[in-house]
């Protein structure tokens, strides 16, 4: 296993009975991954909350009034 870990230049799929059932990846190229989906997820909540702030049915609460309204200080 240490040998197919150090030698681990791409993804490699693992397979059981001829179906894919997980995948390697080397580790620089998973924390990229990661970048780019929280990057993903980012944007969207950025443009969710552009489409919220932009609508004029919606109300809002400041920061302090949230969490006193959880009773929390």
């Amino acid at each position: 296993m240490s040998e197919t870990l150090d030698n681990l230049v791409r993804p490699r799929i693992l397979m059981s009975r001829n179906k894919p059932k997980a995948v390697l990846v080397p580790d620089e190229m998973f924390k990229a991954m990661e970048i780019a989906i929280e990057d993903k997820f980012d944007g969207d909540l950025l443009l969710l909350a552009s489409q919220r702030v932009g609508d004029s049915n919606a109300s809002y609460i400041s920061h302090d009034d949230f969490w006193n309204d959880l009773g929390s200080e």
